[in-house]
């Protein structure tokens, strides 16, 4: 088995446990998953996760008062975060996970901080921008994350030095 095959098997497999996951707990939260996305960034957005793997994700919600909202999501994201410990994908370390605040956001939340991470050159927000711009819909209102997306590619289009920062970076890294 070539190592890609064997990476999208995984991702597949990891896929469909943390959407079944997803599921179940919204149900017994009584949350309508028709207001949310649950996406996965990283490696595990780019169907590149291996056996030993963390936690890369987040969550976009959809509320006409987010930060009223915001902690029933979080408390979601956290029940969703530690079922998917107990199954075997820790925690990640650097708080990559929809548990966290900066990563359970309204859409205009996230294009916001999309936004800021591509007007600031600077290098933990390109690190960040590399994390968080690959990322892809799990369950949820898949739509949401095709709207940040294509928000995304727009807003990229029209920072070129955005883009040389990258792709330098993309030339140092092996």
């Amino acid at each position: 088995v070539h190592a890609r095959q064997l990476t999208q098997s995984i991702s597949h497999l990891n896929d469909v446990l943390t959407q079944r996951l997803v599921q179940l707990i919204a149900q017994a939260r009584g949350l309508d998953l028709s207001q949310a996305c649950w996406l996965a960034f990283g490696s595990e957005g780019r169907g590149e996760q291996t056996i030993a793997t963390d936690q890369d994700n987040g969550l976009i919600f959809v509320s006409d008062n987010a930060e009223r909202d915001r902690p029933v999501w979080l408390a979601f994201g956290r029940e969703v975060n530690n079922a998917l410990d107990a199954c075997g994908y820790p925690l990640c370390k650097g708080n990559i996970m929809a548990s966290n605040p900066d990563l359970c956001m309204s859409l205009d939340a996230w294009r916001a901080q999309f936004d800021q991470w591509m007007q600031s050159l600077a290098p933990e927000s390109l690190l960040r921008s590399m994390i968080f711009f690959d990322f892809r819909p799990i369950w949820g209102h898949q739509d949401l994350a095709d709207d940040l997306r294509r928000w995304v590619g727009e807003a990229a289009k029209d920072r070129s030095l955005y883009q040389r920062c990258l792709a330098e970076e993309a030339f140092r890294t092996r």
